[in-house]
């Protein structure tokens, strides 16, 4: 049966290679070794194949578990005898159904992890950072990094936009300009100079001198902080009354900050006379000098001496201020003289400075005007209310009041019936304006307010200290 075999083998011509002789008894397991290790399935119509079958050796029927040790030993044969319907490695056949393998994807955050949920974070030790304020406070104050240039006139400033954005309106409308021309005429270089160091400074305090320039400058500049704060300065009764109040005014004439004028001039009472007899008041405009002498709170000693400061200022510059005579004369108040002047007023007096005003048809008017009210009020005496129905029948106005002051110095301030009443001139006045300029720039604080004086006073009684002699006359 041996020899069969190995004639099968030898007539298929195979490359395989056998060990030991045909006549061994080991032939057949090597055989069956080889057949294990290639795990081939012949065809049937094969001639080796139907051999085989008459040998009796069914290939189909073999094992198929691998021998390690028999593969050692036989030779793997050639790829050429390999059937068509074998699979190489690394191919697959299109026949066979394909397997897809799927996974359901997960980010990391859907499987739980979170970045910013870190344990004990807290208690991490951080450095603290550098103070944000100090840091622009030095380059603010050491001029650290300016980016705008501000130019008035041949001046320029260097500065920081954010500074001047966060006060000024003004420049809160600016947008990114590097320089910035300013006028002249509304702020000068001083006064912006003041503004840029009102801003940086802590606790800033508005100063007496070139407060007008910083008030004028702040305006200009749309500064709401620092126009209040000087309004508070400036609004100040107490320090801005009588002088200080006037020279404020002469101040304010080259701003042009008409609004404070009229509030400064309605501050001057006791200093007026004094103000007289001063070269400013000589210097006023018409309009000044209206708005003047039609204010209720300006004191004198009787509505004469209002009347005498129009002779003044008008014969101060007669040839130019003759158109204005009118419009000055009214501020006057006839109504508050006494009769016995204005009738005096009326005839042809030895005084130039008066006679060419008194004598305009339109001043005899006005006076005659006050006449007419200064007897009818003397008439009804003590009945008021009969002298105010009187008033109001023929539509007549009953003149304000001034703020009457009484000067114990003053040579013609006495009562009709007091036997040193002397008629008030314009020499006399001149001479009491003399006076005051020699007796000191505090005279004016000695004036006392007379509420009521004219009815109450007593002409020619001798001080307790003083003697009659000195001519010390208390009234």
């Amino acid at each position: 049966m041996d020899k069969p075999l190995n004639k099968v083998i030898q007539s298929n011509e195979s490359s395989i290679s056998t060990t030991g002789t045909t006549g061994s008894p080991q032939f057949s397991d090597t055989l069956e070794n080889n057949v294990k290790y290639m795990n081939l399935n012949f065809v049937d119509n094969s001639e080796s194949s139907s051999q085989a079958k008459d040998q009796g050796i069914d290939f189909q029927k073999l094992p198929q578990t691998f021998d390690g040790a028999a593969s050692k030993a036989a030779k793997p044969p050639p790829s050429k005898i390999l059937p068509s319907n074998i699979p190489l490695p690394g191919k697959f056949d299109s026949q066979k159904p394909k397997i897809v393998c799927t996974l359901k994807e997960k980010s990391l955050l859907e499987m739980g992890f979170k970045t910013n949920e870190i344990q004990g974070w807290e208690d991490i030790v951080q450095p603290p950072k550098e103070n944000l304020y100090k840091l622009l406070r030095n380059m603010i104050d050491n001029h650290i990094k300016p980016n705008v240039q501000i130019r008035i006139g041949g001046v320029t400033f260097n500065c920081h936009m954010m500074v001047l954005q966060c006060y000024s309106d003004f420049f809160m409308e600016c947008n990114n300009e590097v320089l910035i021309q300013l006028p002249e005429e509304k702020i000068t270089p001083g006064a912006f100079m003041m503004v840029y160091d009102w801003m940086l400074a802590e606790e800033p305090l508005v100063q007496r001198e070139g407060i007008l320039e910083l008030f004028n400058a702040a305006n200009f500049l749309r500064i709401k902080n620092l126009v209040n704060q000087c309004w508070l300065c400036l609004d100040d009764d107490v320090r801005f009354r009588e002088d200080t109040a006037f020279l404020l005014y002469l101040e304010a004439r080259n701003y042009g900050l008409e609004s404070l004028e009229q509030l400064m001039l309605t501050r001057i009472c006791k200093f007026f006379l004094t103000l007289v007899a001063s070269k400013e008041y000589l210097e006023l405009t018409t309009k000044e000098i209206c708005t003047l002498l039609s204010s209720n709170t300006i004191g004198v000693n009787s509505e004469i001496e209002i009347f005498m400061s129009v002779v003044r200022w008008l014969n101060y510059n007669w040839d130019e201020r003759e158109a204005d005579m009118l419009q000055v004369v009214k501020c006057v108040r006839f109504s508050l003289m006494p009769p016995w002047f204005l009738v005096t007023l009326n005839k042809n007096i030895d005084c130039v400075e008066i006679d060419r005003i008194a004598s305009h048809p339109e001043v005899k008017r006005m006076i005659n005007d006050g006449i007419s009210y200064t007897t009818t009020q003397l008439y009804y005496g003590e009945n008021r209310e009969e002298f105010l129905h009187f008033l109001e029948r023929y539509q007549l106005i009953a003149p304000v009041q001034r703020q009457w002051v009484f000067d114990k110095e003053c040579s013609y301030h006495h009562r009709l019936e007091c036997p040193n009443m002397q008629y008030v001139t314009y020499k006399s006045f001149l001479e009491y304006l003399e006076m005051i300029h020699t007796i000191g720039k505090d005279y004016w604080r000695s004036l006392e307010m007379a509420k009521g004086v004219e009815k109450s006073m007593q002409c020619c009684v001798r001080s307790d200290c003083r003697k009659l002699n000195e001519q010390n006359l208390v009234c």
